[in-house]
């Protein structure tokens, strides 16, 4: 396995970060890396809705470990087609339910999603083109910046599928959000449009739809126009509480999460959802 070095370690005298151009993202199969000058911009593409399947999620816990080692400026994080990321699989997540060894290996990976993403001091803007639920969800919530559709969906319905948030979004909402709106989305699933999501403050803006694409260039540019050593440093003192929360947290919530994962309800959530009818839960 490769060793994954955090990039803020790096002392005074490391050598500094390589450009790998297109080698450094060859590997990765469910997302797309592609770049116009110091921009590069990831691209979930996981047909039809860019759900976090195994490939999805892994390739999410290691690419921003190795966008660590390019020397872009800026990050655009986006999914191909309708979507931006619209929670699980629910096949893979109906066959891990009887096999504990895969549901095992998944879940190892999740907080390193979390962890490489508030590590990573290249400032990365979620363009949220589609519906970004559950992880999805999770995922623009930790980039930096989140422009998105205002006519999208984006919500945490993990709850739904018998689930704790452990994928970072318990420790996430109530940050951006406050306790008391977290308590009620978390609790319920209920989701919010992209302009409903800009007017409480989850997300920095929400614009039409055929706005989006300008409106994140427009972002993009301005920040890699700027003094990007300095934008570097200054998301990296942001971030230095959220990475000591992400620290304390991040794999008891995954633990916590693991847990659900084994219980009825969560099998049951998924057969209903399948089966287009009620779920019926038994509860502790």
């Amino acid at each position: 396995m490769t060793e994954h070095r955090d990039p803020l370690d790096a002392g005074p005298n490391s050598d500094p970060p390589l450009r790998m151009e297109g080698d450094l993202y060859r590997a990765y199969r469910r997302i797309r890396a592609s770049r116009e000058g110091s921009i590069l911009t990831l691209t979930m593409d996981q047909p039809p809705m860019n759900a976090a399947g195994f490939d999805l999620h892994d390739e999410l816990s290691r690419i921003f470990y190795d966008v660590a080692r390019d020397d872009c400026d800026v990050i655009i994080l986006t999914g191909a087609g309708r979507a931006f990321s619209a929670g699980g699989d629910l096949d893979e997540m109906l066959d891990r339910t009887g096999n504990p060894q895969s549901m095992a290996a998944m879940m190892i990976r999740a907080p390193h999603i979390v962890h490489s993403m508030l590590a990573l001091d290249v400032p990365v803007i979620a363009k949220v083109n589609g519906h970004a639920l559950g992880l999805g969800a999770t995922l623009a919530l930790l980039c930096d910046v989140a422009i998105m559709d205002e006519r999208a969906k984006i919500g945490d319905p993990h709850v739904a599928m018998g689930l704790t948030p452990g994928d970072g979004g318990a420790f996430l909402w109530p940050i951006l959000v406050g306790y008391a709106r977290a308590r009620h989305h978390l609790l319920t699933g209920d989701p919010l449009t992209g302009a409903e999501a800009a007017a409480i403050g989850l997300i920095h803006k929400a614009v039409p739809s055929d706005e989006l694409d300008a409106a994140v260039a427009a972002y993009a540019g301005r920040l890699a126009a700027g003094a990007t050593y300095a934008i570097k440093a200054t998301k990296r003192t942001i971030n230095m509480a959220l990475r000591a929360q992400a620290q304390a947290l991040a794999e008891a919530h995954v633990g916590i999460e693991q847990l659900t994962l084994l219980s009825r309800d969560h099998r049951e959530a998924i057969l209903a959802f399948k089966e287009k009818r009620p779920a019926w839960f038994e509860g502790c």
